[in-house]
């Protein structure tokens, strides 16, 4: 067996007595042990019926796309979803999209569409990747992005840098960070930090866990923004708004969270969202993550109507923006 810790040493750290991501074998470990669901578990859910089945085909919800040209516009910091858990976020003047995927994802058709068209993503400075998972990370999308921006830099996690330039063949500059670690600082001013995340990751049956998984602290000159990528709940929320605690927005995944013995440490439900929030300190919460795929067994509209309802005593501090819908920040004095 062998135990080691892997960071990027050319990086700052929020949390410098941090040793670095453990590897067991060569893959990437979470911190806090769980008991992931064994394959006969994901073998009976499979092939045994959705008991939300008969709730599921009744319901009819599908997400609305609304194309505003001011989705671009680089004077106005803001967040705008673009389906999942894709947004494009614009702060201190630069563009920035958080695990852009604009198309249908294996086995999964997209039930809603981008706002605009991929070519019209031209005017992008970064894109921040949480972790490889196929929703989280296209390689068609990303490719074209990487080649109608060529001065976009690719920030992500460790190992994933192998797959986006050797596999892929990306020129674009990628740099990859460890957990607390952050990334250079470029002229826009913009400060971007890897952040833990409950998660795993994989794109075959051979490379579980070889490239790491997180979230995103994202920081410009008036606003603060915490992106939790995919998630099931722990300590690390907490954690993480001691270390950072000006969050100001923080945008979880509400979604794909049935069955919860299959999913609780992957993917976060609406209650733990609005836990993970609390956690955070943050102002605001942004859901994402549902009715844009088919991924597991609730309604499609179930999730965003379980986080409305615990946000009904205080509906301004929940922002569901609708896909291409524009959320103008408020500045961290507001």
């Amino acid at each position: 067996m062998e135990i080691e810790y892997q960071l990027n040493k050319k990086l700052e750290s929020v949390k410098p007595e941090y040793k670095g991501n453990l590897k067991k074998n060569g893959r990437f470990l979470n911190y806090q042990k769980v008991a992931a669901p064994k394959l006969k578990d994901i073998l009976r859910w499979k092939t045994s019926k959705n008991p939300q089945m008969e709730e599921k085909r009744a319901d009819a919800f599908r997400l609305d796309t609304l194309d505003d040209p001011a989705i671009f516009d680089r004077t106005r910091d803001k967040v705008v979803w673009l389906g999942h858990a894709s947004f494009l976020v614009t702060l201190n003047g630069c563009n920035i999209l958080l695990d852009p995927v604009f198309a249908d994802i294996p086995l999964v058709k997209r039930r809603a569409k981008i706002p605009f068209q991929l070519k019209d993503y031209d005017s992008i400075d970064y894109i921040l990747i949480s972790h490889a998972h196929y929703d989280h990370l296209d390689k068609k999308t990303v490719r074209r992005l990487a080649k109608i921006n060529p001065e976009l830099k690719i920030y992500c996690g460790l190992g994933t840098a192998e797959l986006l330039q050797k596999r892929w063949r990306i020129s674009n500059t990628v740099i990859e960070a460890g957990w607390y670690q952050k990334f250079p600082l470029f002229a826009d001013g913009v400060e971007i930090y890897f952040m833990p995340a409950l998660h795993w990751s994989n794109r075959s049956l051979r490379d579980r866990n070889l490239r790491l998984w997180g979230s995103f602290i994202i920081r410009g000159k008036n606003s603060t923004i915490y992106f939790m990528g995919d998630s099931g709940y722990s300590p690390h929320f907490a954690e993480i708004g001691q270390l950072i605690p000006d969050i100001d927005y923080a945008i979880l995944g509400v979604g794909a969270y049935m069955p919860r013995n299959i999913m609780q440490y992957s993917h976060i439900n609406p209650e733990e969202a609005k836990q993970a929030y609390h956690d955070l300190g943050a102002k605001y919460l942004i859901p994402m993550h549902y009715a844009t795929y088919d991924l597991t067994d609730e309604p499609y509209s179930e999730p965003l109507k379980k986080i409305q309802g615990l946000f009904i005593e205080e509906k301004d501090k929940l922002k569901d923006i609708g896909i291409g819908e524009i959320l103008d920040l408020k500045s961290n004095d507001s």
